[in-house]
Order: C-alpha cells, then structure tokens, then sequence
C-alpha cells in the first residue's frame, strides 16, 4: 500500500529539473540558426520556460535562478545589462500575482495570458534598449520576437508538461 505522496517542495535532482530544463532551454535559444533572422525571430524559449514552471510550481523557479537565467542571457546576447533579468524577475512577479484568475483553465488561457504578458514585456525591454542606445530602436524586430515567441508557447509548453508529468 502507498503512502501519501511527499510535500510539495521537491529537493534533489526533481525539484532542480524546471532550473536545469532553462539552462538548457537557454543554450537552445543561444544556437545560431544561419539566417540574418536569427537574433531577431529566435523565440525567447527561457521566457516560455519560466512562465510555464512559475505556472505550476512557483517554488520551484526561484528569483535567484531567473536572475542568473536573465544574466547569462544578457552576457550571451551583448544586450544592456538586466534586461533580460529585469523580463525574467517581472514574468515571476506577474504570474505570481495573477496566477489565482487564470490557475485550472484551458491551455487557450495560459496562451493568452502568455502572449499578453509577453507584449508588454517585450515593448518594455524596446524601450529600455532604445534609451541605453539614445534613440528610438526598430520596432518590427521587437514584434517579430514577440509574435515567434507567442507562436512557439504551445509546443513548448507541450513538451515541458510531458516532462513535468513523466519526472514530477
């Protein structure tokens, strides 16, 4: 006969999966694709990554973890530093404080709700690359981002949920 299942606070290798699953995510996102698109149209797939595990463990995601995924990506990129940071600590920020309206709803939501938050993140990220850089920056390369990362959401979502059922 089975024992209840263990708390929710997962330590050891599982509960490090949602940080380790990132990283790698990361190293995804950081691949040269061959194309001139490639900086521009990659999918911000650490962006997906942390929205989906902060969606269904919090805990799990810490602020330090998404402060060092948005550094490493800054570094990476040669994007003015904490910009990514500042995009990975508010997607924390943002599904913990509205994660009670859209928690138990259909994938469409989380979409939505992705995509929406996604927007303003990336047009806030427009406005602070334009100030460091002293003049208004291109903004279709910014929509364009945002429009490839809000079309990858669901494969990727897919796939880290068959993950998060197979070792969670």
């Amino acid at each position: 006969m089975a024992g209840p299942r263990p708390a929710q606070n997962m330590l050891g290798v599982a509960g490090l999966m949602p940080v380790v699953v990132s990283i790698g995510l990361a190293m995804l996102m950081l691949l040269p694709l061959g194309s001139g698109l490639a900086d521009y149209a990659t999918p911000h797939l650490v962006m997906i990554s942390c929205f989906y595990w902060l969606s269904w463990r919090p805990l799990l995601m810490p602020y330090g973890a998404c402060t060092l995924l948005g550094l490493f990506l800054d570094l990476w990129l040669g994007a003015p530093l904490g910009v990514n940071t500042v995009m990975l600590l508010l997607t924390r920020l943002f599904v913990l404080n509205q994660l009670k309206y859209y928690k138990g709803k259909n994938r469409g939501v989380y979409w939505g709700v992705f995509s929406v938050m996604a927007f303003g993140f990336f047009t806030l990220s427009w406005l602070l690359t334009s100030a460091v850089a002293g003049q208004f920056l291109a903004a279709d390369t910014v929509f364009l981002q945002w429009l490839v990362t809000s079309f990858f959401y669901a494969p990727v979502a897919f796939v880290l949920g068959r993950l998060r059922r197979w070792v969670l």
